[in-house]
């Protein structure tokens, strides 16, 4: 379907955007990982403007699997916000978090930039953007493809969320996507900065991180020591 040109909300909706990032290091005592979660709020109003409202970081250090323990703070934090906001947008495959028996919020749209390159590559040449195809519809949830612009990424969507107004999905998608950053257009923009976020905090953690790398006879307790004192002296987070 084609659509988003003099559309319009029926009212303002709140969102949030979740991404997170890690860094891991191996020490004697095995891999010890450092996970954070950005968080970015805002409002969409129903002509499609939008602002940012608000950001927000969590943060953790474990002796864990980074993947793992990255999703579940994901979804901890979508616990505090799901019954808040109107939508959430998260960087995740939504079916696959679904099939480890996670309990996806039902205000969710999940947006996927990698997935089969072949079937990325016929989309890439359907013309006449932006355009919303979808995949499947199953009770709660549709999955689709999309693309904003001639010259952006075609992506692939679950959204537990406007599954019966596809028109109201896409102007979404395009409201939140018209950026002019070249790593952001036709993607979404609360996402992106979400993305930024996290790795910005997690890059500030590099130097530690490969120090701990380079001498392996760190403790967790001494790792988990120095990234409190960094927060406590106004250094970090």
């Amino acid at each position: 379907m084609r659509g988003v040109k003099n559309y319009f909300l029926s009212k303002d909706l709140s969102f949030i955007a979740v991404d997170g990032s890690f860094s891991e290091a191996i020490t004697d005592e095995g891999s010890l990982s450092y996970i954070v979660i950005g968080i970015v709020k805002g409002i969409i109003f129903k002509d499609g403007r939008y602002t940012i409202n608000g950001i927000e970081v969590k943060d953790e250090i474990c002796k864990c699997s980074a993947e793992e323990r990255m999703r579940e703070l994901e979804y901890n934090v979508l616990e505090k916000y799901y019954n808040i906001v109107d939508i959430i947008f998260l960087d995740r495959k939504l079916s696959y978090d679904s099939s480890l028996n996670i309990s996806i919020p039902q205000n969710s749209i999940g947006i996927v930039k990698d997935f089969d390159a072949d079937i990325r590559s016929r989309l890439h040449l359907i013309s006449d953007t932006p355009w919303l195809i979808v995949k499947e519809k199953r009770e709660k949830v549709i999955s689709a493809y999309y693309k904003l612009f001639p010259q952006s990424w075609v992506f692939y969507i679950e959204s537990y969320i406007f599954t019966e107004d596809l028109e109201k999905l896409l102007f979404l998608l395009y409201a939140l996507g018209k950026e002019p950053i070249s790593e952001a257009l036709g993607y979404n923009y609360p996402l992106f900065l979400a993305d930024k976020l996290a790795k910005y905090y997690r890059n500030r953690m590099s130097n530690l991180m490969n120090m701990i790398q380079r001498h392996s006879s760190i403790r967790y307790r001494e790792f988990r020591s120095w990234v409190e004192r960094l927060r406590n002296d106004g250094r970090y987070i």
